[in-house]
């Protein structure tokens, strides 16, 4: 093997073990990087690895008769490009970026601060597989198959694991601010209505911390755009209006081939409960 693809392989059994906590001796280390000549791994050990392995015996670093484990300072280098780094002593000097230029789709979902911690363990249970998979499920296949083909070979696995790969190319993140904001609990009033609305204790203008939650899609024509707006609002948007079921209105702002905001008001229907007579 290359010097590379050695470290490699050492990265690859470090990460493995760091993971799992599995206990690991010397010679198991050399096995996996073929480094079998003699003082190899010992100039390794003492140069690179000091602090990244630990013999868990108290005895000396180098010790074939030693077991050892990956020390929690691994973590840092979980990365291949920082592990590399770190065992090469090289710095990684980037030549440039390339530019691409894309169309861009933006949603931004506005919402009272009060919700933030409900809602980045909503959003962040939409990143896993599981229940993306389950949401997917929920869709009607009609729907589903007007805005993803599918073939007549294609299992429902398969047809799911298709519309996986696209949502894992596009739903990357989110990123989320906080705004200040000032606005009115009722209609228009007067200084001497507003003072009699006071001094029922009732509030008319509030003062509230808005949270803003912004996804972007970068996309190319037409039916990638179909495409992700269909998906958004299938698996982010039902879970949005859901989380925020206690407001008001909610309002989602959409920056892409058309400006436009998007606004769930809540019903206010009378709930006047029924007694009867015994």
């Amino acid at each position: 093997m290359g010097k590379q693809d050695t470290q490699r392989a050492a990265h690859a059994f470090l990460v493995e073990h760091f993971v799992s906590g599995q206990i690991f001796t010397l010679d198991e280390f050399r096995r996996v990087t073929g480094w079998d000549k003699a003082g190899t791994l010992n100039t390794y050990l003492r140069k690179q690895y000091r602090g990244l392995i630990e013999n868990i015996e108290r005895g000396p670093l180098i010790s074939e008769a030693g077991r050892y484990r990956v020390t929690e300072s691994f973590r840092e280098l979980l990365e291949w490009r920082k592990f590399r780094q770190h065992v090469t002593q090289v710095r990684v000097v980037l030549k440039g970026h390339a530019r691409v230029r894309s169309k861009v789709l933006i949603y931004e979902f506005l919402m009272p601060l009060t919700h933030e911690t409900e809602l980045r363990t909503t959003l962040d249970s939409l990143f896993f597989k599981d229940t993306l998979l389950r949401k997917l499920r929920a869709i009607q296949s009609i729907d589903l198959e007007n805005h993803f083909t599918r073939l007549g070979t294609q299992s429902d696995d398969e047809y799911l694991n298709h519309i996986m790969d696209f949502i894992g190319a596009h739903f990357v993140g989110y990123s989320i601010s906080q705004v200040d904001g000032r606005f009115r609990a009722v209609g228009i009033l007067a200084y001497d209505e507003v003072a009699t609305l006071l001094k029922s204790e009732r509030r008319y203008l509030i003062d509230e911390t808005t949270a803003v939650t912004r996804f972007i899609f970068p996309y190319d024509g037409e039916e990638e755009l179909d495409r992700v707006r269909f998906l958004f609002h299938e698996l982010f948007v039902g879970s949005m209006i859901e989380l925020a079921k206690s407001e008001q209105q909610v309002w989602m702002l959409e920056s892409g081939p058309e400006q436009l905001v998007h606004i769930w008001q809540a019903d206010e229907e009378d709930e006047d409960e029924q007694v009867e007579d015994v």
